[in-house]
């Protein structure tokens, strides 16, 4: 008996002391986010003041979580608990996964998450992008180049971007083509040139979700930039433009009308895609307000104290604001549909969708047989 109570002492030390550690860690990594988020967080520099009692109080109620964690997802929940304080979208906790094990092998056209193509009609063809992830840059491209003519012999087509996280910009460039229609604005970012950010600029594009000559492309004028600018101020990039202004070469006689669907879960590059394709005279959106997380962005990473989790933080801040915020409310379709009650409902709206651009050449035939 006395060997057993023993062993239970033991093991309840050891889980004590396991617990303490991951409290400790917790707290540790907690600790460090004010300051550097303040420092180099471009959103969280703009609004540091004027949320100053809501940061407060949420700083105390996380480190409450903090202290009681008994594992890292209670730790990143309580860290996303401070987060969220400072705003919803473009601020993340991701665990660093020892021993490359954040690698992984190059998507395929049967990933979940790989776009894809269908016709629907003598009319109406539709692209559904689920991510415009960097990896899935190349896979974007591919499916546009491969299904080019059955998209440009209809007059129709529906772009289906719902739960469309984001990714990067440079992945729904091949799609620009079928909606130039006419003179279209692109507004810039600028970044918050400091020292850290430097370094998370230049550790992005090593990162495997990343690691693309895109995004080294991208990353060079920018941390230029940033090294030739005094810290603590704000940069525009040579590659980057106040406001970039473009007139189409050619425009595609098909697909004569465009329609986009959208929902609250798209979010960063995804909302930057229908803010580009929305000024087409081709287009309609269709849904619900996108999520709200494009005023600041840029992530870049950074590692914790602990070792055992990466902050993403914002980099950029748009030079739509103030005037133009897209945080706040997200971008509103211009025909809004309910929230769909399951997935069948969600899948009918490309049907309802459908209908509604085909009702134009319904239209026009009910009128020749008149």
């Amino acid at each position: 008996m006395m060997r057993f109570l023993v062993l239970v002492l033991l093991t309840t030390l050891l889980l004590d002391a396991r617990a303490n550690d991951i409290g400790d860690a917790c707290l540790a990594d907690l600790d460090a986010l004010p300051d550097f988020l303040v420092t180099n967080d471009a959103g969280a520099r703009d609004n540091a003041v004027r949320l100053q009692d809501v940061l407060g109080k949420a700083f105390e109620h996380a480190r409450a979580l903090a202290r009681e964690a008994t594992g890292d997802d209670d730790c990143a929940e309580a860290l996303r608990t401070y987060l969220r304080a400072f705003r919803h979208g473009h601020l993340a906790i991701a665990p660093i996964r020892p021993g490359g094990a954040d690698a992984f092998e190059p998507p395929t056209m049967s990933d979940p998450m790989a776009p894809r193509f269908r016709v629907l009609g003598t009319n109406t063809a539709l692209l559904t992008l689920p991510t415009f992830g960097d990896r899935y840059a190349s896979l974007i491209d591919t499916l546009v180049a491969e299904h080019r003519q059955e998209i440009v012999s209809r007059p129709y087509l529906i772009v289906d971007v719902r739960r469309n996280g984001g990714g990067s910009d440079a992945s729904y460039a091949p799609l620009l083509p079928l909606f130039a229609a006419n003179i279209t604005r692109t507004i810039g970012a600028e970044f918050l040139a400091t020292a850290d950010n430097i370094a998370a600029s230049q550790a992005v594009c090593k990162l495997p979700a990343t690691s693309t000559e895109a995004c080294r492309k991208f990353m060079t004028p920018v941390i230029e930039a940033m090294r030739a600018a005094p810290a603590g101020t704000y940069v525009l990039p040579d590659s980057e433009r106040a406001v970039d202004v473009e007139t189409p070469e050619h425009v595609l006689e098909n697909p004569r009308r465009i329609a986009v669907l959208i929902d609250h879960a798209c979010g960063s590059s995804c909302e930057e895609f229908v803010l580009a394709v929305r000024q087409s005279f081709k287009v309609k959106t269709f849904g619900r307000p996108t999520y709200g997380s494009l005023d600041y962005s840029n992530l870049r990473p950074h590692d914790l104290p602990s070792g055992r989790r990466r902050l993403f933080y914002a980099t950029s801040r748009s030079l739509r604001l103030p005037l133009f915020p897209v945080d706040a409310a997200g971008i509103a379709p211009d025909q809004f549909l309910p929230p769909p009650a399951n997935e069948a409902a969600f899948d009918a709206e490309i049907e309802t969708v459908r209908r509604i651009l085909e009702f134009e050449a319904a239209a026009r035939t009910y009128r020749r047989r008149r």
